[in-house]
């Protein structure tokens, strides 16, 4: 997957300074920033960029993605993406009895990205999903991965309700199912529905709450994206790609091995779980709408609250933001910050 250069950037959209958008991953920031200059809001650039990305790369339409978003006089809330066990209504599998006999197919999960974008869509986007959907169209055909471009086009049109269609659970059973040694069913993809929850929140000083996704977490590389708009919402989105998955030939996209397989003598997670994945953002806000700054750190399992402490001291955002990665071991940092009227944005790779 392509990765942000290294730089150490800021700026402030051309059109207007009280917008902007910035990714870890070059795809998801060109559409997340063409959806703010096109009137489009905090919410639905950084579900833009997901889907520039999704067109991008096979690795990230169906990875576990988590997103939380904010409004000043609006409380903060996390929409939750990530994967789940595999194995509604389907009849228990007797399990592996070694590591060595477990199959590709048996670590396939249920992907609950789509569900969770429609959720968040509905909270507080603005543009339909047909035309965020494009942008991951438009990088899809750039990649020349038709089939690609074609299912993404129909997650524009129908929705989540693109994954009920008979070619699209037939590709995903071919290589999850019962056939191919895992446990997914129709029944999974049908009922794959995401969860939505208030934020963690933490206080930092006398003024400044952190807000963090309140989901179990775990070690992976996740990219980010953040956004704020005119309106004063601001976001952020992590999502976990598979940068060497399992293929769907048809589909032209890859899974994660995810699941956790079904293994004879223990104890089964639930079918329909969720199960543990990066989520890097937070959003951290001032007590009386004073400012909302939202960041996430790629390449990390969480953003932990104490290491945004450098907002309450007024600390350049630019310089700050270097610091945060060098000390963290971030592979990138993005963050975006708006005081309602203006926005800024820095970006900050490693090498």
């Amino acid at each position: 997957m392509t990765r942000a250069a290294r730089a150490v950037t800021s700026s402030r959209g051309p059109r207007s300074t009280r917008h902007g958008a910035c990714a870890t991953e070059l795809a998801a920031a060109a559409a997340a920033q063409a959806v703010l200059e096109g009137g489009g809001g905090a919410v639905d650039a950084v579900i833009a960029g997901f889907f520039g990305a999704s067109g991008a790369h096979p690795g990230v339409l169906f990875a576990p993605t988590v997103a939380i978003v904010a409004g000043f006089g609006a409380g903060a809330r996390a929409f939750d993406g990530r994967a789940a066990q595999p194995g509604r209504g389907g009849a228990r599998p007797r399990g592996f009895v070694s590591e060595r006999e477990v199959t590709d197919g048996a670590r396939v999960a249920v992907p609950r990205s789509l569900a969770m974008l429609l959720l968040l869509s509905s909270y507080r986007g603005k543009a339909p999903l047909s035309e965020l959907a494009r942008h991951g169209v438009a990088a899809a055909e750039e990649a020349g991965a038709k089939a690609r471009a074609r299912f993404l086009r129909q997650i524009g049109a129908a929705g989540v309700l693109a994954l009920r269609a008979p070619d699209v659970q037939q590709a995903l059973l071919a290589v999850g199912g019962r056939m191919a040694g895992g446990t997914l069913t129709a029944t999974d993809l049908e009922e794959a529905t995401p969860d939505e929850a208030e934020t963690e929140a933490t206080l930092l000083g006398e003024s400044v709450t952190v807000h963090a996704p309140p989901f179990a977490t775990t070690n992976g590389d996740a990219e980010g994206i953040v956004a704020c708009d005119a309106r004063g919402v601001i976001a952020a989105l992590a999502y976990a790609p598979s940068r060497d998955g399992i293929q769907v030939p048809d589909l032209e996209v890859t899974l994660g091995r995810l699941a956790v397989p079904v293994r004879r003598g223990v104890t089964r997670i639930a079918p329909g779980a969720p199960l543990p994945a990066p989520a890097p953002i937070a959003i951290a806000r001032q007590t009386g709408g004073g400012f909302s700054l939202a960041v996430a750190l790629a390449g990390l399992p969480r953003v932990e609250p104490g290491d945004l402490g450098w907002i309450a001291r007024s600390t350049p955002m630019d310089a700050a933001l270097a610091e945060l990665r060098a000390r963290t071991g971030a592979r990138a940092a993005v963050a975006v910050l708006t005081d309602g009227t203006l926005a800024k944005t820095a970006l900050v790779a490693g090498g």
